[in-house]
């Protein structure tokens, strides 16, 4: 029987630091539903979904502490076995990096429309899951700590895996982010914000699951590996979310940048009218407009004169901005 700091003491250290991190996903959760109410169904489906798996994987941490430590404490035979909490952690912590993964890759090939790559990210997720599965069947059907080591091909599978896709997912969607150029300065402040939000994200998530896994290798009898375990599926809901409600500090009122017409002195005070009419596509987002830009002269009798000019026209070209309206749909959080 191992050290009880290294059995019961290190789940309670864990639930100390998910108590933190799930106060401040319950707080963004609330944050995104108040900011964004007119976000597409499935979006909120998939917000709620995480929320609902990761709350049940919270309250499965609790109550392993409290399994261990009052109502069976003393009680050695218990403690020498993994109960009912272990399978609901890892099923629930890999459904979940599922859900927020496949988020993440949605939003990559909304900006790169690259087929292959995100069939592999897709292939990668699915092996990550299968993997993290037959972790959670193999730890069900073997509970001693001593059999802990049946379950060690396939939690480093799901682990390295699941750590190498998060990784793999933040350098492409930073790529991509760094690919696309704007005059604009809010836009590519936006830009350069998403690309170091990504990066600090998806390193995040992938440095914890690589510390679990590595504190497993050490020693399989341990349950400091479960301790981190515990914050993983909080730091891939906040991943998720920090994504989302990004879009709230970018614009908080909610207005979108329009452009105003300007008098010419040349057609005798008769306003150009200049207002952009997009008739582009969405990227994420991105607004990527085609505009035409009416223009309003006086003839030589004084009587005014409207013009049309195509978008591609580069002469009149107009760059619309980012719009990042609160009530918008499909813009940087909208995955699909």
């Amino acid at each position: 029987m191992p050290s009880l700091d290294i059995v019961t003491g290190a789940l309670l250290v864990g639930t100390w630091v998910n108590s933190l991190l799930y106060s401040v996903e319950a707080s963004q959760v609330i944050r995104y539903f108040r900011s964004f109410p007119n976000d597409d169904w499935y979006l909120k489906a998939l917000v709620i979904s995480a929320f609902l798996l990761d709350t049940a994987s919270a309250v499965g941490n609790y109550a392993a502490v409290y399994l261990y430590t009052i109502t069976h404490a003393g009680d050695m035979l218990y403690l020498s076995n993994q109960n009912w909490t272990f399978p609901l952690l890892i099923f629930t912590t890999g459904l979940v990096a599922a859900e927020v993964q496949v988020f993440l890759v949605a939003r990559y090939w909304r900006f790169s429309k690259n087929i292959f790559i995100t069939l592999f990210f897709f292939l990668v997720i699915i092996v990550a899951t299968g993997a993290c599965f037959a972790t959670g069947i193999t730890v069900t059907r073997f509970p001693s700590y001593v059999d802990r080591s049946k379950a060690r091909v396939f939690a480093a599978t799901w682990v390295i895996s699941q750590a190498v896709t998060d990784l793999l997912i933040a350098v492409a969607l930073v790529w991509q982010f760094r690919r696309v150029k704007s005059s604009f300065k809010e836009t590519q402040s936006m830009l350069n914000r998403l690309a170091l939000q990504t990066i600090q994200t998806g390193s995040a998530s992938a440095a914890v699951a690589l510390a679990a896994n590595i504190s497993y290798l050490v020693n399989n009898e341990s349950n400091v590996p479960l301790g981190i375990a515990y914050c993983l599926g909080r730091v891939y809901v906040l991943t998720m979310l920090s994504n989302l409600n990004v879009r709230a500090l970018v614009n908080p009122s909610g207005t979108r940048s329009r452009s105003h017409g300007a008098t010419s002195s040349a057609t005798g005070g008769v306003p150009h009218d200049t207002r952009s009419k997009p008739t582009g596509s969405r990227e994420d987002g991105i607004h990527v407009h085609r505009s035409a830009v009416v223009k309003i002269d006086a003839d030589s009798e004084g009587h005014p004169m409207k013009s049309l000019r195509n978008g591609s026209d580069r002469s009149h070209r107009s760059e619309s901005p980012i719009a990042f309206g609160r009530d918008a749909k499909h813009e940087f959080g909208g995955p699909f």
